[in-house]
């Protein structure tokens, strides 16, 4: 029986991964549809009742797009080539742990779900459309301001990580 060596192993996994067109996210293998390298992102619409996701969304979303390196984020709609705008369509929190005895909530889970459109500016074309949720946990203490820091919390990780679902959904080129 023939034996490979490590590297070629190697050599012939890392050939297949990449030449099939995977790449890893936030490389530079990361572009938005079309070739748009300059974007607009309009603050996205709260559609909840919930005050102020609307500017968590929106500024993690700033903040993604801003580090990626295939694309420069300005602040003027007219110097984009596309304009990525959405809304914040549902807020939920509920409780999601109880301790044994009597029932005591012991842990909440909120979510958030976001829709996002990128449109040429040109044409007003939909170039990409779709929409992300994630939820996360935080404690429940009978110390209300505890347990809403860690609401606050748990909604600024959740604007972050949909900010990183929505980048990765729309340079996606599978």
């Amino acid at each position: 029986m023939m034996k490979l060596s490590p590297k070629i192993l190697v050599l012939f996994l890392l050939a297949g991964l990449f030449g099939c067109g995977y790449h890893l996210p936030g490389g530079q293998g990361d572009r938005l549809p079309e070739g748009v390298r300059v974007i607009y992102v309009a603050f996205f619409e709260n559609r909840t009742s919930e005050p102020f996701l609307e500017n968590l969304v929106s500024n993690a979303v700033i903040r993604r797009f801003s580090k990626a390196l295939n694309v420069e984020v300005v602040e003027d709609p007219k110097a984009a080539e596309a304009i990525l705008s959405g809304t914040v369509s549902s807020y939920m929190s509920s409780a999601s742990a109880y301790s044994g005895r009597e029932d005591d909530i012991t842990e909440y889970r909120s979510s958030i779900t976001c829709q996002a459109v990128l449109r040429s500016v040109g044409d007003n074309r939909v170039l990409w459309k779709g929409s992300a949720s994630w939820s996360d946990e935080y404690q429940a203490s009978f110390d209300r301001g505890l347990e809403e820091s860690g609401e606050a919390l748990a909604q600024k990780d959740i604007s972050e990580r949909l900010a990183e679902e929505l980048y990765n959904r729309i340079t996606a080129n599978f």
